[in-house]
């Protein structure tokens, strides 16, 4: 059994970084490190003698460097693939605690195609909500079922991506993970289920701040170009939940006048989610 890491970095050149990717290589077989940042940096991981370091010297987008990730492992014979962004810190036992999980649920007979974690807020030290993701909770204690696993950390069987295709590259960044469950979902009948008892520590967006009396994710100018433009893309897939459409664009609804009125630069937003819009609504070639 064999398991390869893929972390996707872009301007990612700090002490944090390689300390977190150092935590994933001890517990794996081998780190793919794909680097979308213009300049390479290597020299933060030369102490890791199982990384593999694939400089791109261009921002190819997430979804680009995972689908460069995950045909390397392929080719290196993976059994599975882990995901793992480069600000995630996770325990010793995480990637353990995954694949026991996993190997619990296939003998279940579930058609089990990821196991993903519970990620908590860095600042806050409380979980992210799940929202439209979560679908029930099973028989098994601490594990709950969901539309969709989120980039960390994940654990996936390579030969999914085999039979179901790559990430979409369309997409760039915001929705990936999700559409590529959802995908699989309705091309295979695969399940998905986060592990309770894994618990990580990652930052969504630029931080946090307090509204309305509670904790919301912060989300840059650039960001909300491509959370507009995906979800009007997404809309228009017949395997995208319902109930995600719903819940997400109300949120969206309510960025689109909170983020232009109340958060600097204010321009900026507004461009960024004008431009969104307009090309959500323009054909997505797949």
């Amino acid at each position: 059994m064999k398991i390869i890491a893929i972390v996707v970095l872009y301007n990612d050149n700090t002490e944090e970084v390689a300390s977190n990717v150092n935590r994933i290589a001890t517990q794996v077989d081998e780190v793919c490190l794909v680097d979308n940042s213009s300049d390479d940096c290597p020299e933060r991981f030369v102490g890791i003698k199982n990384a593999t370091y694939l400089p791109q010297y261009q921002n190819k987008g997430i979804a680009a460097a995972q689908n460069i990730g995950l045909q390397y492992a392929i080719k290196q014979g993976a059994d599975y693939v882990l995901f793992s962004d480069p600000d995630t810190t996770i325990h010793p036992d995480a990637v353990d605690k995954l694949y026991n999980t996993f190997r619990r649920l296939k003998l279940h007979q579930f058609n089990v195609c990821g196991i993903g974690s519970v990620a908590r807020n860095k600042t806050t030290q409380e979980p992210y909500p799940l929202r439209s993701n979560l679908l029930r909770e099973i028989v098994e204690e601490n594990v709950k079922e969901v539309t969709y696993t989120m980039n960390s950390i994940s654990l996936y069987p390579t030969n999914l991506f085999q039979e179901v295709g790559l990430m979409d590259e369309t997409l760039f960044i915001d929705g990936v993970d999700c559409e590529f469950c959802w995908r699989a979902t309705a091309k295979k009948g695969a399940r998905f289920f986060l592990d309770n008892a894994v618990v990580i520590d990652h930052q969504l967006g630029m931080g946090t701040q307090s509204i309305a009396g509670k904790s919301r994710s912060l989300t840059p100018p650039f960001r909300m170009y491509y959370q507009y433009r995906n979800y009007l893309w997404l809309y228009r897939r017949s395997y995208t939940p319902k109930r995600w459409l719903r819940e997400n664009g109300l949120r969206y609804i309510v960025k689109m006048i909170y983020y232009p009125l109340f958060k600097h630069p204010r321009v900026q937003y507004i461009k960024y989610i004008t431009k969104g819009i307009i090309d959500g609504l323009k054909h997505n070639k797949q």
